[in-house]
């Protein structure tokens, strides 16, 4: 994925699989542009896990348009 980004704030208590709390972001990425995403704090080169979830259901086609 490129062009992702912000970091923003959540309610919600989501691990990663190295234990700390996920950070959520969104994506600006053409395909997925608005929708929030966790992934790992730590880079893989960090020793970071790699983890990814979404936490937006995927946005409709119609939706996509407007956006």
């Amino acid at each position: 994925m490129s062009n992702l980004s912000i970091s923003t704030s959540s309610d919600a208590n989501v691990f990663c699989r190295c234990g700390v709390n996920a950070e959520l972001k969104i994506s600006w990425t053409q395909l997925n542009t608005g929708r929030r995403f966790f992934c790992c704090k730590n880079t893989k080169r960090r020793g970071g896990c790699d983890y990814f979830q979404w936490y937006d259901d995927e946005i409709p086609p119609q939706a996509k348009k407007i956006i």
